[in-house]
């Protein structure tokens, strides 16, 4: 590391700390009213979070710097709430508290929200709205866009399939049941729900290839690098999708510049500008497994693709082989901390579902595209994106019902899991 470098990370690390210490939003002043009923009137400052059984909503208070979270049971769709309305909120309020996951492990639901600046909540609420949102607002015009993408999916797509498909695209999630949501863990497969980098490069590089033959290569980067940002915005600007937008951004401005794109460098510089916004991120699970994945993919597969030699190089197995063992081996130590789970299918249906991810995503795309012009248009592409989205989930319902798919362990020490990110580390980068 040059002495530039080295100023550069002093820089960014004290700009970490000033803005941790004296710029991030202060708890709401309700402390005394904790257990007690309340009426909350402020500003939908998130996309509503539509799950199964019922619909959360992130709420700023009028003239406040952080939120409530409003957890509506008895939502009805034809309220048509939406981000940036006013809307006032009925309930007992009440703090958050970490609870034990269905693997045993306790989950520090406390922290999780308060990345989110969301320090109550409002359980069991009666929301109603005040007014609507400004329409010239570009966030909130995006969400549109969002839910009418995905109404789309939903008319010509059933569920589970329509909830995988608008995972792929969006990285929306709501939608699994319970029991769906487990079948992914079990099997190591919850990554294609969460708008990782392989999604985000997937939508950049199609983007790019289908400008590419109208515009020069500079202004069709150019778009595909905007097209990036809005898309990650549209898609609720998770860390997993923030991290992933920036690298792509970085790749993109390498190739524009005629530069070379060293990923792992980018990734130092995207995880290091993060931090420097938001400090609290490195304590997001969803940061620590994006950041270490992304590692282990670009630095542990040299090392190990000469292990998968018995694989087909055709159609990228050999090489899909080779980086599913690199993000197992990366996130192994961490997800057994953190949720004690251990996948032992995730190889094999890694391997038999991520070749048609990119087919996949292209007719759940054309599909929801085409239903802006009619649902009749669209249905020839969502035919095929069913018979491939029922391909991947029939896989993974077989994986996860296995006898031997995963095992829990409830208590893996921290001293552990820093002894074998040591041990890596030290593996990755010894000299040969």
């Amino acid at each position: 590391m040059t002495r530039k470098e080295i100023f550069i990370l002093i820089i960014i690390l004290i700009i970490a700390f000033v803005r941790f210490f004296f710029f991030l939003s202060q708890p709401l002043p309700y402390d005394d009213v904790v257990l007690a009923e309340v009426v909350v009137s402020g500003v939908v400052v998130d996309v509503p979070d539509v799950r199964e059984n019922n619909t959360r909503f992130t709420i700023r208070p009028n003239d406040m710097e952080s939120n409530v979270l409003a957890v509506v049971s008895n939502f009805s769709r034809g309220q048509n709430i939406q981000y940036g309305d006013m809307v006032s909120v009925r309930g007992v309020l009440e703090t958050p508290e970490n609870f034990i996951t269905s693997s045993g492990n306790e989950f520090n639901y406390k922290r999780y929200l308060a990345n989110k600046d969301i320090y109550f909540i409002i359980k069991n609420a009666e929301l109603n709205l005040v007014s609507k949102g400004n329409t010239s607002n570009i966030k909130r015009g995006l969400f549109k866009i969002r839910d009418a993408f995905m109404r789309n999916i939903n008319h010509v797509l059933v569920s589970p399939e329509s909830d995988l498909a608008n995972g792929l695209l969006l990285g929306a999630r709501g939608g699994f049941d319970q029991e769906t949501r487990d079948e992914f863990v079990s099997t190591g497969t919850i990554h294609i729900i969460a708008l990782s980098g392989y999604n985000v490069t997937i939508v950049a590089e199609q983007v790019m290839r289908g400008l590419g033959h109208v515009f020069a290569q500079t202004v069709s980067i150019v778009i595909g690098g905007l097209f990036v940002v809005l898309f990650v915005v549209m898609a609720g600007a998770s860390a997993t999708a923030v991290r992933a937008g920036l690298m792509a951004l970085i790749m993109l401005f390498a190739r524009m510049t005629g530069r070379m794109y060293d990923a792992g460098r980018a990734l130092v510089i995207v995880a290091l500008l993060m931090v420097a916004y938001d400090a609290r991120v490195v304590t997001d699970i969803s940061f620590q497994l994006s950041f270490i994945a992304t590692f282990g993919v670009l630095f542990i597969t040299p090392k190990v693709i000469s292990w998968v030699w018995f694989l087909p190089s055709r159609f990228g197995i050999r090489e899909i082989g080779a980086t599913t063992i690199s993000a197992t081996m990366s996130v192994l130590p961490i997800l057994l901390y953190t949720t004690g789970i251990f996948s032992i299918v995730s190889l094999p249906t890694n391997i038999l579902i991520l070749p048609l991810i990119p087919l996949t995503m292209f007719f759940a795309f054309c599909a929801g595209l085409l239903g802006f012009i009619s649902p009749l248009v669209s249905l020839p592409f969502a035919y095929i994106a069913h018979l491939l989205l029922s391909y991947i989930l029939g896989i993974i319902h077989f994986s996860a019902s296995l006898p031997f798919a995963s095992f829990t362990i409830k208590s893996f020490p921290l001293i552990i899991t820093l002894i074998l990110y040591g041990l890596i580390i030290w593996w990755v980068f010894k000299k040969k």
